[in-house]
């Protein structure tokens, strides 16, 4: 009975250690300008890596499409054409921004990695009720050496974690004018659409929090 309780409790805690959340909202500001529920939204991820800026634009784009909010994607509107002739003014980007007739600006940027290592300690694991006797690996010190060497040692080691720290703005496309900020924290992404699903859903639970967003 013991055992089964612990069994529990030990697979409540991996559950829940495996399901928590990677990225952290780390902090936030809105200006009193602000209004409520923006309805159509410019969406901009500033990077050059074409496959993030698609997927973060794009999971943006689902996400708010969701809570009843249009959305343009900076990736559709200003197409790798567009650099064509050139780097383009900012004049010509906000002439192309302001053609969709956004609400409000959304821009997302990388603007630090940072890299810690730390060691993962080993130690022996196996059965806690050892077999004994002839008949067991006690035996003969064959029989235990082998077990303890091959599979009741683990010896520790080193990794490394991952820190992407984001921070998203997002600006009246009238008056250019912050509206709100917020910076996040994502620890060790497995990939770019784990981390582009985590990421924007941390970041549209603060929207939806400060009233931005319906």
């Amino acid at each position: 009975m013991k055992r089964t309780i612990l069994f529990s409790v030990i697979t409540l805690l991996i559950l829940s250690t495996s399901c928590a959340p990677t990225t952290q909202i780390t902090a936030t500001w809105k200006s009193e300008e602000a209004k409520s529920g923006y309805n159509s939204i410019y969406i901009a991820a500033l990077t050059e890596d074409l496959q993030i800026r698609q997927n973060v634009e794009h999971e943006f784009a689902s996400r708010l499409q969701n809570r009843n909010v249009s959305t343009t994607k900076s990736i559709d509107n200003l197409t790798p054409d567009f650099f064509d002739s050139g780097e383009p003014s900012k004049d010509k980007i906000l002439e192309a921004i302001k053609s969709t007739s956004s609400e409000a600006i959304m821009t997302i940027t990388l603007i630090d990695i940072e890299e810690e290592e730390r060691y993962i300690p080993g130690g022996q694991v196996g059965p806690v009720f050892a077999p004994m006797g002839r008949f067991g690996y006690y035996g003969n010190f064959g029989g235990y050496f082998n077990h303890w060497y091959g599979a009741g040692w683990n010896q520790g080691y080193f990794t490394t974690d991952k820190k992407y720290f984001m921070e998203t703005n997002l600006y009246d496309a009238s008056t250019l004018e912050l509206l709100w900020s917020a910076q996040s924290k994502t620890l060790n992404p497995s990939d770019i659409d784990s981390f582009s699903k985590e990421y924007v859903d941390a970041i549209k639970k603060e929207l939806r929090k400060e009233g931005l967003v319906n």
